[in-house]
């Protein structure tokens, strides 16, 4: 019909000015291209009006039936996002478009805008959601509000009794009750696009309402028409958050649905919901309910070493529990993925022990202890962040955790177990709070650093049997300052590895609150530069510092005295003075 209305045009255009030698027909086929597209664009938009006009009421059908989401994807086009696609748990898939600006009027005075129906729904008192027009409830024929739910059918009534017979007759049965009837569809509008009018239906098509012109009246010769009207104005915007999808129609009506079953947990990883099910499904109904995970003060070691199970953020739903306990995932080499319940105050010892494939792991704030080689030998984990509630790290803890780059240590930690760090080779920069009270032996013996500070004081090594704190690490720069007033015995000393001696320090800084500095406490061959903040020197010992150091600045005016303190001096061919002040290092 499009292309025969064209033709007629070319036909009529061609026999009015087919005497002209001149005639430039370019307007002519402007329009005629233009009102193309038009008619285009709006058969378009009008499709996509009652695709959302369909996924509309089947939201409406979900949010009555108690469904939920499980997943929504964005629809792209050319880049952009032009829609969502939402999938039920058991509703039908739905796609809901955002649609596109209208386009331009063609050339003359201002024409009126088109204009585009906007279809909603809206909860009356009675708890029934009704469809809308224009923010107007959309009536049928007796003026009855369009319902955009189904009516539930009736229960049938049931039969009469049968009278008693006389003598000698059997009595008749009564007659049988009536079924119930089934229950309404809810209605869905239809639109549609006639003569360049908006049409809308309630009765499948029986009969139409005229609504509005669908386009802009075209001026004559002159400025640019004004804009068409913006496309869909049923949705104005899809949002979501970690519990709820938002919908959020144009009228300022917003459906709200959650993105998991309301009583039941939905679980990520199906085999962690066996092993729950199979411990915690009280009512065998063959799921586990939020009231079930709620009741559960332990999770015990059911999940030690399933190499299998890849994902456990159902685990926050777990809200009794107050310690994942000693070697609750152990060996779970797949799992990288969990979320750790708000109350649990206790990460026990080799909890997370071998989890190679877990990246980062939130602890909640209130948790107060990390039990030793919690997450020892987790290779992959490339970020974690103690909270500032922990008071204790236990041995091993973080045991060659070689991908974790950085390591903040909060000024609550107080005690930091044997090796706790040791072999966290690839970090980039590590801070230690200034609350610590007792290092273990080796608590970052072999560990490479880019950038160490230390605000606690370090602790002498007793025997010689025993490692230092820092004993074999690596470590371009390091720089004590805070409550650091001790540095102890061999805390940097290389650590023999066969044949060979590993271990390195380039440059120390050690700030005014450094008092004491213990025998061999930096006695690292690769030791070059030295800077003491202190205008006193700090109380020294013999071998405090490797021999062969390159320099060893202190404060403008303070050289005489430190190349005459005890042990300084005999290392006074290397002193010189620096402008700290002026120039930071």
């Amino acid at each position: 019909m499009k292309k025969l209305f064209t033709y007629l045009l070319i036909a009529t255009a061609l026999t009015v000015t087919g005497c002209s030698e001149s005639f430039d027909d370019s307007k002519i086929w402007d329009k005629i291209n233009d009102h193309e597209n038009r008619i285009m664009a709006l058969e378009e938009l009008c499709r996509q009006l009652n695709t959302n006009i369909d996924a509309l009421q089947t939201i409406v059908d979900a949010l009555e039936k108690n469904d939920y989401v499980t997943n929504v994807s964005p629809v792209r086009e050319d880049g952009k996002i032009i829609g969502y696609t939402i999938t039920f748990a058991h509703s039908d898939t739905i796609t809901i478009y955002n649609g596109k600006d209208g386009q331009n009027g063609t050339d003359g005075k201002d024409g009126e805008d088109g204009y585009t129906p906007q279809i909603g729904v809206m909860k009356d008192t009675d708890g029934i959601y009704y469809w809308t027009v224009d923010g107007e409830w959309l009536l049928d024929s007796k003026g009855n509000k369009v319902k955009a739910v189904g009516v539930d059918g009736k229960d049938g009534i049931n039969g009469s009794d049968g009278k008693d017979g006389d003598d000698g007759k059997d009595g008749t049965n009564g007659t049988s009750g009536q079924d119930g009837t089934d229950g309404k569809d809810g209605i869905t509008p239809r639109l549609k696009i006639e003569n360049d009018y908006w049409y809308v239906s309630y009765d499948e098509g029986a009969t139409w309402i005229e609504l509005g012109k669908a386009t802009g009246e075209d001026g004559s010769d002159g400025a640019d028409g004004s804009d068409g009207a913006d496309g869909d104005s049923i949705f104005s915007s899809v949002t979501q958050d970690d519990e709820y999808v938002y919908f959020n129609l144009a009228d300022g009506t917003m459906i709200t649905l959650p993105k998991h079953d309301k009583e039941n947990i939905q679980f990520e990883d199906l085999q962690v919901k066996a092993i729950c099910c199979k411990n915690w499904d009280t009512n065998n109904d063959g799921e586990l309910s939020y009231t079930e995970a709620a009741a559960v003060e332990s999770i015990g070691t059911v999940f030690k070493g399933n190499t299998n199970i890849i994902a456990f953020t159902e685990l926050k739903y777990f809200t009794s529990i107050t310690k994942i306990p000693a070697s609750a995932f152990n060996g779970c080499t797949a799992l990288w993925k969990i979320k750790i319940p708000e109350n649990v105050l206790t990460i026990g010892s080799s909890a997370f022990k071998g989890c190679i494939g877990i990246s980062n792991i939130i602890l909640p704030n209130g948790v107060t202890t990390i039990g030793g080689s919690a997450f020892s030998s987790c290779t992959g984990m490339n970020s974690f962040t103690i909270p500032n509630s922990v008071s204790s790290i236990g041995g091993s803890a973080f045991y060659k955790c070689t991908s974790l780059t950085s390591i903040i240590i909060p000024d609550n930690v107080a005690i930091i177990g044997d090796g706790a760090f040791d072999g966290c080779s690839g970090l980039k920069k590590m801070i230690i709070g200034n609350g610590v009270a007792d290092f273990g032996w080796g608590v970052f013996s072999n560990c490479v650093c880019n950038e160490l500070i230390c605000n606690s004081s370090i602790r002498d090594v007793t025997s010689q049997s025993s490692s230092g704190v820092f004993c074999g690490g690596s470590f371009d720069k390091v720089t004590f300052g805070g409550r650091c007033t001790k540095i102890g015995s061999q805390a940097f000393i290389p650590e023999e590895n066969g044949s060979e001696l590993i271990g390195k320090v380039v440059t120390v800084i050690l700030n005014e609150s450094v008092a004491i500095i213990s025998e061999k406490a930096f006695d690292a061959e690769t030791l070059d530069y030295v800077y003491c903040k202190s205008i006193l020197p700090p109380r020294g010992s013999a071998n405090m510092f490797y021999s062969n150091l390159e320099k060893i600045y202190v404060p403008i005016g303070c050289a005489k005295t430190y190349k005459s303190a005890s042990y300084w001096k005999n290392y006074a061919s290397k002193i010189e003075e620096y402008d700290f002040e002026n120039n930071p290092i």
